[in-house]
């Protein structure tokens, strides 16, 4: 899935939201012919041209991402898409279904941002820095657990949980494919019934039809579920996790040939974040958002 490059399948996105639907058909069109990623193109040579990113991720995720009327919103999606306005580009958005779409088409450079509060550090960051080149951190979290609001079972007595509360024997716990939940579920409650899914929405439908007790996913995630839907959702704890989340493009070898525009949009990327950071913008966006 991760071989090759070019606009990434149609089947493993959601929808797009671009600088208009003319420029989503360019996009496509020279794209297909070129065999190269939607951030490598320059319309024209006039000075107002843009180079168009192709920013992906992967909805819902709330507050980070939500895919609203096929616009995305969230955190995240302010966010990045005032650090590409201000380092001069334009863009359009792919709504992947799964968060490992994603970061596979970003790997194979069929899209130029992956934007889904992605841990870029520990065990699990080490592994995606082979195939992604992060950012600095943007945003420090934990893992959280969501459960059914009409479930009065306890599954952390404090506020932290210990990893011994939800390593039980008959616990039915639900994580998204391939993120920092499943891998910590793996690893720390392997004596629990694990369900494992490619997307929320599909974790939500099972706590709903309760084939599932909990949900282990990152906390302001489950803080987000639970605010939007507080009669069916509610936060059951904390696991103190310390993960930092980056935005990532595609990890390219130095011969490639657009090895110098990934590693100057990554220059470009960190100055932007440092400045929205110094000026106001990004506290504007934390009381928006949080």
């Amino acid at each position: 899935m991760a071989a090759g490059g070019g606009a990434p399948p149609t089947e493993a996105v959601r929808g797009a939201r671009g600088v208009s639907a003319v420029l989503a058909v360019i996009v496509a069109i020279v794209t297909f012919a070129a065999g190269l990623g939607a951030g490598w193109l320059v319309f024209g040579q006039a000075p107002a041209a843009k180079q168009v990113l192709l920013l992906g991720t992967n909805t819902p995720f709330p507050p980070f991402e939500s895919n609203v009327g096929g616009t995305i919103i969230g955190f995240d999606a302010d966010l990045i898409q005032e650090m590409v306005t201000r380092g001069g580009y334009a863009y359009e958005w792919r709504d992947y279904r799964d968060f490992t779409a994603l970061l596979a088409a970003t790997a194979a450079q069929g899209v130029d941002i992956a934007i889904g509060a992605i841990t870029m550090n520990g065990d699990t960051g080490t592994a995606r820095n082979a195939t992604l080149h992060f950012t600095n951190p943007y945003f420090l979290s934990n893992q959280g657990v969501l459960k059914r609001t009409s479930d009065s079972r306890v599954y952390c007595a404090a506020a932290n949980c210990l990893d011994s509360e939800l390593n039980k024997t008959g616990l039915k716990i639900g994580v998204q494919e391939l993120t920092t939940s499943f891998y910590w579920v793996d690893s720390n409650a392997k004596n629990a019934t694990v369900t494992v899914k490619p997307s929320v929405a599909d974790l939500l439908l099972a706590l709903d039809q309760s084939n599932i007790d909990i949900i282990v996913i990152d906390k302001p995630a489950a803080d987000g579920l639970s605010a939007a839907n507080p009669t069916k959702y509610a936060v059951a704890g904390t696991i103190p996790t310390n993960e930092l989340y980056g935005f990532a493009v595609p990890r390219t070898a130095s011969d490639d040939t657009k090895h110098a525009f990934y590693e100057n949009l990554v220059t470009i990327l960190n100055a932007k974040l440092a400045e929205i950071k110094s000026d106001g913008t990004y506290a504007k966006l934390i009381d928006k958002w949080f």
